[in-house]
């Protein structure tokens, strides 16, 4: 660090000779290459700043260039290496045009989040279609497991989603979340992992996200397809099965055909093309090409409508089980069902029945795989913004919702037949609140709740998907649109009137939506907290090997550490990442904080332990579910 004019000037080595900068397995990093790193006094109106570090737009009243750590030079328009040199020893006053750093305004969205605002786009995408789903597993499995799960979920995902953040922070040139090109959730795995474990996640990536999407697309088009049948008397659908158009019937009237009610909830053929489909795609589809920022209107009516309806669903389960109302569940016992009642209908939830455990982690992780979405949100919330507070804050909210919707739904309704199987619609509980035997305000509610909280979320997973497929130069905008936007609606086709929802939710969560949302954040954590290292854990380090060597009756002196602990100790890169601090408004990103006195490296490790052996364990059970299910018949 010197000065040149006043004007502190800081100048890195390039990456060849800073350890730790360099992307292992043989590839070299996007964003770890250090060029020259120039940090420049802006004579702002308001008094001298020193202009933040990887700054994307530099200080308005600022000649000088600034240029992030982490930029290589193709980053950068006009001029090269040598002339940035210069144009840093001639303090800035070289008769070149000053570089200008690219924008991509066209494809990503502005940093213009505050904290609200970002609360709101993270519950509403924490509730996912899984809410729907958490009755039925509370009914089969009993109330203490889904319970125990969704707690630990809850904390393990948030700590994974903070992990993720504080991963991308600590690549050189991006401790303001505003390196070019912008980092996403996958080109942070290319940085620490390398281009062929990148492909990889890049898939699971879309695949977990797309999952989510289909299954708020299912919900949401078959209550639609509801909402066009109370209000007409009539629905209609294509039947691609023979190419013929048919007519909806509901599994509530009396006069159904057997079709109807054994194939499907609404039409009497299981692949079709529906009104209430095509009508949730048309509101979906326009919002999808839009960037996040664009899209925040839309996640404020969602967020009121999640809040409003969801109140009015725990009222009504409550009205079906206290007794002497005229809406409690005994009005309604059907025989066929089997269940012997108490006062409460408290043994419609068990503490636990273990022929069903099947489904009880899958969907409980499949209830938090929002976190891969949070690395977009990063890039477009304002520096100010606390990471943790606007993590931990809406994951907490919606772990009581979720808590509330699951274990009140599951007392309230009957959701499984004499053979403990799932009853037609019960894997999706906005189908009972719609039974016309319940008020008018709660089927509304039921309908409102689908419109103002599943398809408001549709279009954000399209974006944070094509973002990822942008920034890691998988593909253009248009195909990334077509990729993100419109191909899920094409597979949910394939789906919509199919009775496999919850096993299909179940088994990518297992596959895809754990490993990328779980796993993935506590590897790139660790990794990064190895390769660069701040100021306070290099001290730590050496402190704890000066009292090992002292402990083992070594010589006084420095201690004798192994060639990668020493490089990784004297790594440049903690030098760049605290000057960073000192210059950009944004904070540091602390995903595991002191006072829980307990080892970074150690959580991030016991959270990929705890999904790796959960998910043995869920297999498992499914298996003896299936078997023990399957002698009953």
């Amino acid at each position: 660090m010197g000065t040149d004019d006043g004007n502190p000037v800081l100048v890195g080595r390039p990456s060849s000779e800073l350890p730790g900068l360099q992307a292992r397995g043989g590839q070299p990093s996007t964003y770890g290459s250090i060029s020259t790193i120039v940090v420049s006094k802006a004579t702002s109106n308001t008094g001298g700043e020193l202009s933040p570090i990887g700054s994307r737009t530099p200080t308005p009243d600022s000649e000088s260039a600034v240029a992030g750590a982490g930029q290589s030079p193709r980053h950068v328009e006009g001029g090269g290496m040598a002339d940035r040199n210069e144009s840093a020893s001639n303090g800035g006053d070289s008769d070149e045009p000053k570089p200008k750093l690219k924008r991509q305004k066209s494809s990503f969205g502005a940093k213009s989040l505050g904290f609200w605002s970002s609360c709101c786009l993270n519950l509403n995408n924490c509730m996912g279609p899984a809410m729907v789903l958490l009755p039925l597993v509370a009914q089969q499995a009993g109330w203490f497991t889904p319970t125990l799960a969704l707690l630990v979920v809850f904390i393990f995902s948030t700590f994974a989603g903070t992990m993720l953040c504080e991963a991308m922070q600590r690549i050189p040139g991006n401790h303001g979340f505003n390196a070019v090109p912008r980092i996403e959730f996958t080109t942070t795995v290319r940085h620490y992992y390398g281009r062929y474990p990148y492909y990889v996640f890049q898939i699971l990536y879309t695949v977990s996200l797309q999952a989510l999407n289909v299954a708020s697309m299912i919900i949401s088009a078959q209550v639609v397809d509801n909402f066009i049948f109370k209000i007409t008397g009539k629905n209609y659908a294509l039947n691609y099965g023979n190419w013929t158009i048919v007519t909806a019937c509901t599994q509530y009237a009396p006069d159904n055909s057997a079709d109807c009610l054994e194939n499907s909830n609404i039409f009497p053929a299981s692949t079709v093309i529906s009104l209430g489909f095509i009508v949730s795609m048309l509101i979906c589809l326009p919002f999808g090409y839009l960037n996040l920022d664009d899209n925040m209107w839309f996640q404020w009516f969602s967020l009121v409508g999640l809040m409003i309806f969801t109140m009015e669903f725990v009222v009504q389960f409550f009205l079906n089980i206290v007794p002497g109302s005229k809406y409690h569940i005994e009005a309604h016992y059907d025989p066929d069902v089997g269940f012997n009642r108490t006062a409460l209908g408290v043994d419609l939830l068990p503490v636990f029945r273990l022929g069903g455990q099947g489904y009880v982690f899958g969907l409980s992780t499949f209830a938090y795989s929002y976190i891969v979405t949070i690395p977009s949100w990063v890039n477009e919330k304002k520096a100010e913004v606390s990471v943790n507070k606007a993590v931990w804050a809406p994951a907490l909210v919606g772990l009581v919702m979720k808590l509330a919707i699951g274990l009140l739904g599951g007392m309230s309704f009957y959701l499984l037949g004499k053979d403990q199987k799932p009853l037609n619609g019960a894997d999706n509980i906005l189908i009972e609140l719609l039974h016309p035997t319940m008020p008018a305000v709660t089927q509304y509610s039921a309908y409102l709740w689908n419109l103002t909280t599943l398809i408001p979320g549709i279009p954000v997973l399209g974006i944070y998907v094509r973002y990822n497929l942008l920034s890691g130069k998988v593909c253009g905008p248009l195909q990334s649109a077509f990729w993100g936007v419109v191909f899920p609606w094409i597979v949910t086709i394939f789906l919509y009137e199919q009775q496999a929802l919850l096993q299909v939710c179940n088994w990518i969560a297992l596959i895809a939506a754990g490993f990328t949302n779980f796993v993935v954040p506590a590897m790139l954590y660790h990794r990064a907290l190895k390769w660069y290292p701040s100021s306070a854990e290099r001290a730590r380090r050496r402190a704890a090997a000066d009292g090992a060597a002292e402990s083992s009756g070594a010589s006084s002196g420095p201690a004798n550490l192994s060639e990668e602990e020493e490089r990784l100790i004297q790594s440049d890169a903690a030098a760049i990442m605290d000057s960073q601090d000192c210059f950009s408004q944004q904070t540091r990103v602390n995903a595991v904080p002191d006072w829980l006195r307990i080892r970074p490296g150690l959580l991030a490790t016991l959270i990929g332990v705890f999904f790796a052996i959960f998910s043995a364990v869920t297999v498992g059970f499914y298996i003896y579910g299936a078997v023990a299910l399957g002698s009953t018949d």
